[in-house]
């Protein structure tokens, strides 16, 4: 038991230096503390990833954090690591045929196209996991159980266990209702801009649908699948917490305060995932915020 205890706890060193490696940290540290990010600043997490993928077999004994860094990795050089700034979709983005072609098109086919090839990084590492052996509940990728009881949280104010089916809705309908109200107050929409939405309606439904995938699955449930077996569910939650949390920092709201409200709220999904062995609530949720997000942006096209 002595030496398990000894292998998790150096497994969950390493599983936090990759995280942070892969997060926006370095990029947030470039631009706060110093006068902006040099060119070259994507090396050194890149650099970092690729010291400890080759220390995983290099050292035997750290082989079962392989899957889980080559996960990062692919995270990070695909572009959803480093806030979107370097990698090979950021990359696509700026080529001359994406400017001309889909950021000049309509607000709808422009998004469209965008979160498609968004799901780059959730495809990739879903085929790499599947080539592995993994199957789809090892990934979460099943509805679970979604009335299995949630454990107590202080955080939560909660002294006793509640089915995840009171407690998922209950926020859910505070999740929405919390981001429904700051976009009001920040946008202060008129009648017109709700019309104007209307008819994109089936595209934020779309788009929603499949930005709550490819973040739940790429960023959540995919990390906690390799990471749980190796560190334990208690490590593995708070490392895929500050990873998603962090990379917030330049959302809405912005900063301190943006990465303690996305990680409260990756805090609560990864929960629910863990509890329920599912997706349903981790999706559902997500997806609710991110239709009343896209009706928002939809209003502004």
């Amino acid at each position: 038991m002595k030496k398990f205890m000894s292998s998790a706890g150096d497994f969950a060193v390493i599983g936090w230096v990759a995280a942070l490696l892969a997060s926006s940290l370095t990029l947030i540290l470039w631009r706060e503390l110093g006068s902006g990010e040099p060119s070259w600043w994507h090396w050194v997490p890149a650099i970092g990833l690729t010291l400890l993928f080759a220390l995983t077999y290099l050292s035997g004994s750290t082989r079962p954090l392989r899957g889980y860094i080559i996960i990062l990795g692919l995270i990070f050089f695909l572009g959803f690591g480093g806030g979107w700034q370097w990698g090979l979709i950021p990359l696509v983005r700026s080529s001359p045929f994406w400017i001309d072609k889909v950021e000049q098109a309509s607000w709808a086919l422009s998004a469209v196209a965008t979160h498609l090839l968004r799901l780059t990084p959730a495809l990739s590492v879903l085929a790499f996991l599947l080539v592995r052996g993994r199957s789809l509940r090892d990934l979460f990728l099943v509805r679970g159980n979604i009335d299995a009881p949630a454990l107590p949280s202080r955080l939560l104010g909660m002294n006793g266990p509640e089915p995840w089916t009171r407690l998922g809705s209950i926020f859910a309908l505070v999740f929405c209702v919390g981001t429904l109200s700051f976009l009001v107050l920040v946008t202060r929409p008129s009648p017109e801009m709700l019309l104007r939405a209307l008819p994109l309606m089936p595209v934020s439904l779309l788009i929603a649908a499949l930005n709550a995938f490819n973040e739940e699955f790429t960023l959540r449930a995919a990390p906690l699948s390799e990471l749980v077996p190796a560190v334990g569910e208690r490590q593995a939650l708070l490392i895929t917490t500050a990873f998603f949390g962090l990379g917030h920092f330049y959302g809405i709201p912005n900063g301190v305060l943006g990465v303690a409200l996305s990680g409260f709220l990756g805090w609560f999904l990864g929960k629910s995932i863990l509890e329920t062995r599912g997706f349903f609530w981790v999706w559902l949720i997500y997806f609710l915020q991110d239709v009343i997000i896209f009706t928002f942006l939809a209003m502004q096209a």
